[in-house]
């Protein structure tokens, strides 16, 4: 059986939603090609001996391969697979589906790497949906939190000691959720009033507000609070750095306040003035934001609320890491997880066509 492997990375970011997963392939003799969107510069990290590499490739030419196996964290990718291959789709965000994906966007997979048992849970139901009964939902974890931590412990970054450094780091605004994306509306007075109480915060937009529809409001928060010395902007392919040294993370409706918290045992908080808009929604991202920091519906109560979970930090590491390995799949190993069941995987979808 051919062991080739196609894996595709359309952003930057997408390269640590795979992890070390091309890498462990072509160690177990796997021919795997890695084809990214953006240019050799912006890879980060260093390549791995083995792998073929290929930059500022266009999704159309990904069409034009053939493999065994493809691996992306590209959402709602609808055509351009290679030839020949089992699709499978690597979640960018921890957050559950309600409110963040269209519906559609994973029609055309063929498995989805599900990072917790909530993933499980919520795609059994959309299988259901639109019957799609030939998905593979597989429980393998989620690689770039593993990826992170293993960074962590060898980085020895740690916050200041002062001043308090809060990472706001909204979602960009799309038409699935609008009603939560909160830099149009509260972005400047956010910042504003977090400054005015001394504390320091690194704006880290979302990579697609830079170029949709939040990107006006975003370039004005940046032209306005330029050079405050409570303020900065990271616009870095890599948010590592900016991220170990914080002590906590304000957002909205983002995945990275989850990934943030299990990463660091630090808390996020979640900026959500309008609990109308909430109303009946499902998932992690609206009910269990409180397992890992709190929910702030008012602008006043913003930086008292973030002072009072700076205080309680040390009691909310030990929640935000017992609802971490909860809710996870193979928390540290979900990168051997996957790799173990690659072939397999392979070798079911053979056997299933030999049936038909």
């Amino acid at each position: 059986m051919s062991r080739s492997v196609v894996c595709y990375c359309y952003h930057v970011s997408h390269v640590f939603n795979l992890g070390e997963i091309p890498a462990m392939l072509a160690a177990r003799g796997w021919h795997v090609r890695w084809l990214n969107a953006f240019p050799a510069t912006s890879m980060p990290g260093p390549l791995t001996n083995g792998i073929d590499y290929r930059f500022d490739v266009p999704l159309e030419a990904v069409g034009q391969e053939s493999a065994s196996l493809y691996l992306t964290p590209l959402v709602a990718q609808a055509a351009h697979f290679p030839r020949g291959a089992l699709r499978v789709h690597f979640l960018v965000s921890l957050t559950s589906l309600e409110g963040v994906y269209d519906e559609g966007m994973f029609d055309h997979y063929d498995a989805i790497v599900c990072a917790g048992r909530h993933h499980i849970e919520e795609f059994e139901a959309l299988v259901r949906r639109r019957n799609l009964a030939d998905k593979l939902l597989l429980r393998v974890g989620y690689p770039k939190l593993d990826g992170q931590r293993r960074q962590l412990q060898a980085s020895g970054l740690i916050p200041p000691e002062s001043p308090l450094t809060v990472v706001f780091a909204p979602t960009h605004g799309y038409y699935i959720n609008s009603r939560f994306s909160v830099v149009g509306q509260y972005g400047r007075k956010i910042i504003g009033s977090l400054t005015d109480a001394g504390v320091k915060v690194v704006f880290r937009p979302h990579m697609e507000s830079w170029r949709d529809q939040d990107r006006e409001e975003v370039e004005g928060i940046v032209s306005q609070f330029d050079g405050h010395p409570l303020f900065a902007l990271d616009r870095s392919g890599n948010y590592f750095e900016t991220y170990a040294q914080s002590h906590l993370m304000l957002t909205d409706i983002s995945g990275t306040g989850f990934t943030y918290a299990f990463t660091f045992g630090r808390p996020a908080l979640f900026f959500a003035p309008d609990p109308a808009s909430e109303e009946g929604k499902k998932g992690i991202q609206f009910e269990r934001r409180e397992n890992i920091g709190l929910v702030v519906r008012d602008l006043d109560a913003l930086a008292p609320a973030i002072q009072a979970a700076h205080r309680h930090s040390g009691f909310l590491q030990g929640q935000i890491s017992g609802f971490r390995d909860y809710l996870l799949f193979n928390v540290g190993t979900s990168e051997a997880s996957f790799v173990e069941h690659a072939l397999p995987l392979l070798e079911a979808r053979s056997a299933a066509k030999h049936q038909r």
